[in-house]
């Protein structure tokens, strides 16, 4: 097939989304837009242009925000083109206030299982693929010698307050621990803790590989109270595992699905929890290298995005 492949990268992950068609056997054209908020950047012009089978979307906020314009969306359904999108929740309104884009979406590939099941039981052509991983990216890479005893790398809930940023108040709560933040967003709001920057792929790998225990903060950057307790995949869900080393992140069916209790640490979602969680494993270091070879083998045999895009093709070459 031709795949027109729109999209905006960010830290090298999401043009390798077009890499893992063109590795299931398809000719990809790669459309780069502007910023995912700049009205009708994608018009049918550029459609006509490379005359695609299919267009695969990166993100839903280029319906939402019209990237892709009202009249570039008639000119597909009228030549019967389908769009696919690999995506996953927009923590803006809730998911009834964004089903007037979502049903625009041919092919829906979810991350998110309750999304998924949402849209669904809309009756839209919908599927569950969570995130995955790139063994180019993130392969096995464990320091003997050990900088920190838990680490996390991420950004700050910048759209809430100081207060409501659970993230701040998690990492606050561990400030006794031997503990790393990288994430300049997290400067103006933790102070009791060093925070440092980071930038790309091999900065992580080496940070997951110097940490023993290696923090998921999976909670929402939102202030609608639908996203209230809410919990979802980021990428060091996969990354972390596949470098061989220990995650630790907040408990939730949707989580235990994938990696089960005997593979990667959980907490529930409390401070005390958290705590308690975080002295048994870094107690136990045998216990913690077990659970980290277990994750390992398990995320390269099921979960590279390799994987995920054969099975998503398999899908579509059903119906076209």
């Amino acid at each position: 097939m031709k795949i027109l492949y729109i999209y905006r990268d960010y830290k090298g992950r999401r043009k390798d989304y077009g890499t893992m068609m063109e590795k299931c056997g398809h000719k990809v054209y790669y459309l780069v837009i502007l910023e995912k908020k700049i009205k009708n950047q994608v018009t049918s012009k550029h459609i006509k242009k490379y005359n695609p089978d299919l267009v695969w979307l990166y993100s839903p906020y280029y319906l939402s925000h019209k990237v892709i314009s009202d009249e570039a969306i008639s000119y597909l359904k009228s030549k019967k083109i389908p769009i696919v999108l690999y995506g996953t929740v927009l923590p803006i309104e809730s998911w009834t206030e964004q089903f007037w884009f979502w049903k625009k979406i041919d092919f829906l590939f979810i991350h998110d299982k309750n999304l998924y099941k949402f849209l669904k039981r809309k009756k839209l052509n919908t599927y569950y693929v969570p995130l995955g991983f790139y063994p180019n990216q993130y392969y096995k890479i464990i320091s003997p010698k050990k900088k920190w005893d838990i680490s996390f790398m991420g950004t700050a809930q910048t759209a809430v307050s100081v207060k409501n940023d659970k993230r701040v108040k998690y990492l606050n709560a561990l400030s006794s621990f031997n503990i790393g933040i990288y994430g300049e967003s997290f400067k103006n709001r933790i102070s009791k803790i060093k925070i440092m920057s980071f930038r790309g792929h091999e900065i992580q790998r080496k940070i997951y590989g110097k940490t023993k225990i290696n923090l998921d903060l999976p909670f929402d950057n939102c202030k609608n109270l639908f996203y209230k307790k809410y919990y979802y995949f980021k990428n060091r869900f996969f990354e972390i595992p596949a470098t061989g080393n220990f995650l630790l992140t907040a408990r939730c069916p949707e989580f235990l699905e994938i990696f089960g209790e005997d593979t990667i640490g959980y907490y529930d979602d409390n401070i005390e929890s958290l705590k308690e969680s975080v002295k048994k494993y870094l107690k136990d270091e045998e216990l913690r290298k077990k659970m980290a070879r277990k994750s390992y083998k398990l995320v390269h045999e099921k979960y590279t995005f390799l994987h995920r895009f054969k099975e998503m093709f398999v899908i579509i070459e059903k119906f076209l």
